[in-house]
Order: C-alpha cells, then structure tokens, then sequence
C-alpha cells in the first residue's frame, strides 16, 4: 500500500530528514486549512515533541516582514522606492566596488557610480551579497584583516565594498539587512519596536522576535538546529554556535525567531489582501516586478547556475522566468508547472520555505531547522508538501479538500 503524505513525513523523521518539521497551507476560501507538526524540537530520545507553535530561527524568512515594514513606509510617503539612500547609510554610500584582485593580490576597487536606491535593497540589486556566500568578498576581508569572531552588529557583518553597479546585477545578500537600518531611521525606532506596533499587533501576534528582543520563554522553546555531517547523519549544533542568538541590534533580513502560526498569518494577510497590512494597491506593487532589465536578466542567469541554486532552498525549474518583487523572489511566467505567475517565494537558512501564490489562491509554510541550506533530502520534503498542497487545490478548485 502507497504510504500517505503525514506517513511519508513519519518515516521521514525516522529516517534522519529532519529532526521535525512543522507545515501549515490555505486556500482563499479557507476550506482547505492544514496545521500538522511532526518529529522533536532537537535530536535524542528525550527532546520535546515539535509543536506548531515551537520557536524556530527564521533567518531569511524575516526578509518578508522587512519589506511589508518597507512598503507601509512608502504608502505612507515616507520614503519611496526610488529614494537614494545614501543619507540614511552612510556606511554603505561610502563603500566602493570590489572588481577581484590583481596580479599582486591587491584588491581592484573603483567608486561607486549609480544610486543605490531603496528599491535596490529590497530587490538583492544594490550590489551588496553576503560575504560568506562570496569568495572575493570573504577573500577581502582576509585581506584587510576584518574578519572579526563576533560579528553580532552591521559593522561587523556588513560594510564591506559592492560587487557591482547598484541596479546593474542580481546578487542574494544584505540588501534588507541595510534597508532595516533605513526603516530605523526614518521612524527613530528599532524593527521590533516598528513592527510591534504596525505588523504584529494588528494581527495579534506576540511571538516573534529579533534576537536583542527574544525573552526566556521563547528561547526555552526554541528548537535546537540540527547540522548535516558528511557521513548523511544529523548531529544538534549547540546554541552558542549559532551567532544569530547574539546579535547586538536587529538585523531585517535575517535575525528573527517566530512561533510559525503567528508567522503564517503574515502569510495569510497578504493571501487574502484584507488591507490590515498593506491597501490593495500596495499589495498589488509588493507582488509585482521591480528588477530592473539588467538585473533580470542577471537573476535568470544566477538562478540557472547549479552550484548558486544548491544553496537555495525549495525547487526553482530552469523553464521558469523569474524576477523579485518587494518581499521574495517571483514567478514571472506562464509556465511553472503549478505555481502561477505572479507567485512570491523565499524561505530561510535551516530550510524553513514558504509561498504566496494569489493566482491560485493558495499559501503555505514549511518549517523545520536543518544546516545547511538546500539540504537535498529536506528539500524532497518541501517539494512533496507544496504539491500536496497544489494538488488538494486543483481537485477542488479555490478551496479543495483538506490535506
């Protein structure tokens, strides 16, 4: 007998996948309403079941919650998407563009011609990248001495040269870390506060947090990340190895902690654009194209490049085009074969995933806390539970069976 779709999750867990995983999807109408955890919050025979509400590290899930932070800014006129935001950074106005090293082993570095624009933040286009994800720019910071232990602020983690002409290029990295650091300044507040305020308490949420903010509760809940080792096995990272825990100030693009059924309904909100977070219309631009036709053009490039695409996580078919809408990377053609087009997508650095596809109504939520990111064995997982979730979809239209 073919096993079911929770059983496959089961022997999942039995089989060393993940330690647990928690999964969560709608439809518009609300008919189809799915909430199922499986496994423990860590690996060991007396770890604590992993429950739909357990605290989980959603690094670059927390990109997301920046960008709605952004785009309630710019409807509010308070910024827009072309603002040049140099006054607002003016550390990373000050940085030049790094161009590789020369024959001496000398940085080649030229300065910077083009805005760097909000926009660009938001949308990985500004040339800014994660430094441990680039090899010239982890080579740089050797190079220069600046590779401090405790990289818990944006001085430490973030200033560092470009890689290209802001708007020119597609580059996943810090981009809404910095443009965190612009939503402080202009509301002389820290993200929590903000977001407390306009995003979590209009939803009811209580439960998620940047790392400066996380009390005793929430990090007694918290489950443990679990790291891959050559041999296949999971082993439990111990806390302290995750700097993320440290962090001195709040990092938009990555720093936050969530009980996920408070996360999905961010998710939900702007499934249904029922306007608590965003107007139609902004909404409308948060789920739209913004690259400019350089930078389309580069992220089609990078996401057809396997040795990129094996860091990301859940599936991204080369058939696809794509492009980046304020919060996630979006589908941007006909021809997924189920996601629609207009689709907005991005996930975090433990495997977490989620979706918003407003075409066919449908979003969904897949988290567990497995190093590193695009664990192919996890990423099986997530692919089986966004097409369970299409699948209950499209049998019954707008609001199909349960799971």
């Amino acid at each position: 007998m073919t096993p079911s779709f929770e059983e496959k999750f089961e022997q999942a867990v039995k089989d060393g996948v993940f330690p647990g995983a928690i999964l969560m999807a709608r439809d518009k109408s609300g008919k189809l309403d799915f909430t199922k955890s499986f496994g423990k919050t860590s690996i060991g025979a007396s770890a604590r079941p992993l429950e739909p509400n357990s605290i989980l590290f959603l690094a670059s899930m927390t990109k997301l919650l920046t960008c709605i932070a952004a785009m309630q800014l710019i409807e509010r006129d308070l910024i827009a998407l072309e603002t040049d935001v140099s006054s607002y950074l003016p550390e990373l106005a000050a940085q030049p563009i790094l161009h590789g090293f020369d024959s001496d082993n000398n940085p080649i570095l030229t300065e910077r011609k083009n805005t760097i624009k909000f926009v660009h933040l938001l949308t990985h286009s500004a040339g800014t990248a994660y430094d441990k994800m680039v090899p010239i720019l982890d080579k740089y910071r050797q190079h220069i001495n600046d590779n401090p232990e405790e990289r818990t602020t944006m001085k430490t983690k973030c200033v560092y040269p470009l890689l290209f002409e802001p708007g020119t290029y597609w580059s996943y990295g810090t981009g809404i870390d910095w443009a965190g650091k612009v939503i402080e300044a202009v509301t002389k507040q820290s993200l929590q506060q903000y977001m407390d305020a306009n995003i979590f308490a209009p939803l009811n949420i209580s439960r998620i947090k940047f790392s400066p903010y996380l009390d005793e509760e929430m990090r007694s809940q918290a489950a443990t990340i679990a790291l891959r080792i050559p041999s296949g096995d999971l082993v439990n990272l111990p806390k302290e190895k995750n700097i993320d825990w440290k962090d001195a100030e709040c990092f938009g693009g990555h720093g936050g902690y969530a009980d996920l059924t408070d996360y999905f309904k961010v998710l939900s909100s702007l499934l249904l654009d029922d306007e608590v977070l965003l107007s139609k219309s902004s909404t409308s631009i948060f789920f739209s194209p913004q690259l400019t036709p350089q930078s389309h053009t580069a992220i089609n490039k990078v996401f057809t490049q396997p040795e990129i695409m094996a860091l990301f996580i859940g599936k991204f078919p080369t058939s696809t085009t794509y492009d980046w809408g304020v919060g996630g990377v979006l589908v941007d053609s006909e021809n997924d074969d189920h996601r629609g087009r207009g689709t907005l997508i991005w996930s975090g650095m433990p495997n977490n995933f989620w979706w918003v596809d407003r075409e066919k109504g449908v979003c969904g939520l897949f988290g567990t806390q497995v190093y590193p990111p695009g664990d192919g064995k996890v990423g099986e997982m997530i692919e089986l539970f966004e097409r369970e979730v299409y699948g209950k979809v499209g049998a019954g239209g707008e609001g199909g069976a349960k799971l």
